[in-house]
């Protein structure tokens, strides 16, 4: 009868690891453009849209912290970025317009952004 001597595996880090393994951040699903399925179109919108987001929260760093946070990014699609915000504040975005969608083309270092549509809320 031969008998193996295995060494002592502790569970613990086992499941700690297999935990961070299971369970990743929406943040880095999001981050990940080579996902082949259908829904990379939606991925790729929660992307540019997030992205957004920061980059007017950086354009308008001079309004009222009231007015930005009035600001939404509701959708983009083929290529259209449409933003919600209020008169005053959507008609300061649309003059600011041009450089928000390069710094916008340029954080995703692609020219997917074409145009930017502004509506009132």
């Amino acid at each position: 009868m031969i008998l193996f001597c295995i060494p002592k595996f502790d569970i613990r880090i086992y499941l700690v690891v297999s935990f961070k393994e299971m369970f990743r951040p929406v943040g880095s699903l999001i981050g990940n453009l080579h996902l082949r399925s259908k829904s990379q179109g939606a991925i790729l919108a929660l992307q540019i849209k997030r992205i957004a987001q920061e980059q007017i929260a950086k354009t308008v760093q001079d309004l009222p912290k009231v007015a930005i946070a009035q600001i939404k990014v509701k959708s983009f699609r083929n290529g259209q970025l449409t933003i919600l915000a209020p008169t005053l504040v959507s008609l300061e975005l649309k003059m600011r317009s041009e450089g928000l969608k390069d710094q916008i083309n340029k954080a995703l270092a692609k020219n997917i952004v074409k145009t930017i549509r502004f509506r009132n809320i």
